[in-house]
């Protein structure tokens, strides 16, 4: 699937399987249907004078991460302009955006729950992100759009915050009025802080939210962070959300990923390795060494959303930033293979849960840096 004109990022299946979404570094995310491989929409625009410094629509650089809504029907995005944007997947509407960051902005994720949306930063802090309408966190009910664009921008950011919303200069700009669109918006910021670099990639353990659950994030400090789900997003209790630092890398981390059954935490990073870790007690369980490429993705994939990982058939798909893709057995630490050369850098990659695969499907995602997404629709190791 063609048409970003910058390398893709970051790639992630909707809850279905039916759609994937796409971060690039030309300013842009975009909505794919995996059944025609078509683009249903493109969230911003590519500056005509890309490598020039120029600037499109929406996001006003790199597209760093994105992620879906559990119910498909919104995209949030990260970018190195600081700012988060919420999305219309359907059509590309900008709904939301989302300002706090002090640095680049280099991945988000969004809750299983669906109440939140979360963001780390090269300013060594990961944000969460909490809509409420009259004091409804669901993002699906919300009267979306309507012409306007919802802004929150929070000024001091070392704590956790709650503010009311206000009216974007560019739509002011536009509509030459002050719109009233969703008066009872507000936004509930909560601040985490304990890494000592920049936060490269988070996880969400499968089904956390509001009141269960984990967040993992890595970065270039090199050690993996887990995190209470349910503190970190609460204004009173984020700061004391930390749970375990595991076993570090030897250089900066890149990735990180929970298991289905959310008990196995894998993390990659600069140092050519990939680290499974415990999540209850935080234990280094196996490191493997993966070649002499950096480890940029790692997914599971194999087993079903409740079996352990230490089942024969579960495995570990690995991207090294190469043109290749490893693959890792959980149940043999000997067996080690490469899927035949992706004829690309792969930067990232994705994969569907059987509890979430189309007809059936396992489905694979490849994107790299040559500005396509590859779907592999009936994936088996």
């Amino acid at each position: 699937m063609k048409g970003h004109e910058g390398t893709i990022r970051q790639c992630c299946f909707s809850s279905d399987g039916r759609l994937a979404v796409t971060a690039s570094g030309d300013h842009t995310g975009r909505v794919w249907d995996l059944d025609t491989a078509a683009c249903v929409s493109v969230m911003g625009s590519c500056p005509k004078n890309l490598t020039g410094g120029g600037i499109g629509t929406g996001h006003e650089h790199v597209v760093s991460g994105c992620d879906f809504s559990p119910d498909c029907t919104l995209v949030c995005t990260s970018s190195n302009d600081k700012a988060v944007r919420i999305w219309r997947a359907s059509n590309g509407e900008c709904l939301a955006i989302l300002q706090g960051h002090m640095q680049i902005v280099n991945c988000c994720r969004w809750s299983p729950d669906g109440q939140a949306v979360i963001s780390g930063s090269s300013d060594r802090s990961i944000r969460g992100w909490r809509l409420q309408d009259n004091g409804d966190g669901d993002m699906s009910k919300f009267k979306w759009g309507d012409g306007t664009v919802l802004e929150f921008a929070f000024g001091d950011c070392s704590s956790s915050l709650s503010e009311e919303h206000k009216d974007t200069d560019e739509f002011q700009r536009l509509a030459f009025k002050r719109r009233e669109h969703l008066p009872n918006m507000k936004c509930l910021l909560t601040t985490m802080q304990s890494h000592t670099g920049s936060i490269a990639a988070l996880d969400f353990s499968p089904g956390a939210g509001l009141e269960s659950g984990f967040i993992a994030s890595v970065g270039s400090d090199m050690v993996p962070h887990v995190w209470d789900c349910k503190k970190a997003l609460s204004i009173d209790t984020a700061k004391n959300s930390l749970l375990v630092k595991m076993t570090p890398h030897k250089r900066a981390a890149l990735t990180c990923a929970f298991s289905p059954n959310g008990q196995t935490l894998a993390t990659g990073g600069q140092d050519c390795c990939v680290l499974l870790h415990s999540v209850a007690d935080g234990s280094l369980l196996r490191e493997v060494t993966v070649g002499d490429s950096y480890v940029t993705c790692v997914a599971f994939v194999g087993f079903d959303d409740t079996a352990t990982p230490s089942t024969d058939d579960a495995y570990l798909l690995v991207s090294t930033g190469a043109t290749k893709i490893k693959v890792l057995s959980l149940g043999d630490p000997s067996f080690q293979k490469n899927l035949p050369a992706a004829g690309r850098a792969v930067n990232t990659l994705a994969l569907t849960r059987r509890s979430q695969a189309w007809q059936g499907q396992l489905g694979l995602l490849i994107g790299g840096g040559d500005n396509a997404l590859v779907y592999v629709p009936k994936f088996t190791i």
